[in-house]
């Protein structure tokens, strides 16, 4: 059955009651109220030229009518497709669809706009507000391949990375199944999201699956940002799995598509790709390189998170002189993100030319802590044999011995996500 098709039973209906007749006044010279229910409830479709019959019994001219909601369809259809786009949604737009979230002759198109509002409500932060109107949506759900049903599951997708709820979206990989309809740019983009929340938590294997079908599914599509989403996306995970080679490739790729393509060359964009390049380059231990990429992406767009890698690579590169300059440049007050503190505080602490056994103690605690608790396992591994060494020095075997037995921890960790 068409969709289109099956909403026109429903709005007979829809208008029968508002004009509060009967199906038999209704039925009247077109055909039995017996028949009329059937194609009011669905269940069976009949010849245009009978619905033709029937709205004209109700005063309604069908062509008219047919030709609103096909409009308002398209419409919405087209404010979705931006949105999946990441382009902006114009003020006039927005007016639109709040006043087609009024509709009153069409459930559907009353629903899919607040499905499509609630998007739009995410695009612009407003996570908790786009919630609870998903909320309010989901009791009637038909959880069949209706149109309802594909928005309500993207949607939804896309509202558990707006939350971090990435263990959550993972587990609901099954829901894809009410997607095998929709355009294939909107299921490449819940495959992107399948990849992202799979890869946060820790199942490399299993994100690498979901951004290959995405790939598959934008193939010979031309839209540039999504590519380089899908690059970047593909070349964190190959990282991710060790595989720094197919990484880069990926990654370099991106840089190609954005020398190229002038509507995406943002700061951001740059500096996103040069830090993910940077951060592989310091997997292999390359440190000269990823200081190098690290550097670029702060030259781009100036990110926290860049300037604490770029930090950590210097120690490691023994480049003491550059990284006394970034601690100048970024002091610690300006971040705010918990671990990217306990890292200041550690490189800062470790190019000293003095340890105490207490003050790399009360670091330890504060820091290796957070990192287990948070599941940052690359910096235990990094900072618990550093400070191993510390004790060591201090002959402080007993708390050198406990560094290592974290970093053994750690390792275990890595290795159950790669092979999960």
């Amino acid at each position: 059955m068409k969709r289109q098709e099956q909403t026109w039973g429903k709005l007979l209906k829809y208008y029968r009651q508002k004009k509060k007749l009967k199906q038999d006044e209704v039925a009247l010279g077109v055909c039995t109220p017996s028949y009329l229910s059937r194609i009011e409830n669905g269940i069976v479709i009949a010849e245009y030229d009978l619905y033709e019959q029937l709205f004209a019994n109700l005063n309604i001219d069908f062509t008219n009518l047919q030709h609103d909601i096909s409009e308002h369809t398209t419409f919405l259809e087209s404010v979705y497709e931006k949105l999946l786009s990441n382009v902006t949604v114009s003020e006039s737009d927005t007016v639109l669809l709040t006043t087609l979230m009024q509709n009153e002759y069409s459930i559907e198109l009353q629903i899919t706009a607040k499905l499509i509002y609630s998007r739009y409500l995410y695009s612009i932060k407003e996570d908790t507000d786009a919630r609870k109107l998903l909320n309010e949506i989901e009791p009637v759900v038909s959880w069949k391949k209706d149109r309802i049903t594909e928005l309500f599951v993207s949607i939804t997708a896309f509202g558990h990375l707006s939350f971090s709820e990435f263990d959550l979206l993972a587990e609901k990989e099954q829901d894809a199944q009410y997607l095998t309809n929709v355009h294939p740019f909107e299921l490449a983009n819940y495959h992107y999201h399948l990849a992202f929340a799979n890869h946060r938590s820790y199942k490399f294997h299993k994100a690498l699956q979901h951004i290959e079908l995405a790939a598959h599914y934008f193939t010979h599509q031309f839209k540039p940002l999504f590519q380089l989403k899908l690059y970047s996306m593909k070349g964190v995970i190959y990282n991710d799995l060790h595989r720094y080679r197919e990484a880069l490739q990926e990654y370099e790729a991106g840089i190609e598509l954005l020398e190229n393509v002038e509507s995406i060359q943002t700061p951001m964009q740059w500096s996103s790709l040069h830090n993910n390049i940077a951060y592989c380059y310091e997997c292999q231990d390359d440190f000269q390189k990823a200081s190098e990429h690290y550097e670029t992406a702060n030259q781009y767009d100036e990110d926290l998170h860049s300037a604490i890698n770029w930090m950590r690579t210097c120690y490691q590169n023994k480049d003491f002189t550059q990284l006394e300059k970034l601690f100048h440049r970024y002091e610690e007050q300006l971040f705010s993100i918990q671990h990217h503190i306990y890292q200041r505080k550690l490189l800062q602490y470790a190019i000293q030319n003095e340890h105490i056994i207490q003050g790399l103690k009360e670091l330890e605690e504060q820091a290796f802590h957070h990192f287990n608790e948070e599941q940052y396992y690359a910096l235990t591994l990094f900072y618990a044999p550093l400070w191993g060494q510390f004790y060591e020095q201090l002959h402080a075997y007993k708390h050198a011995s406990q560094c290592y037995k974290q970093a053994l921890f750690a390792s275990e960790k890595v290795r159950q996500r790669m092979s999960s």
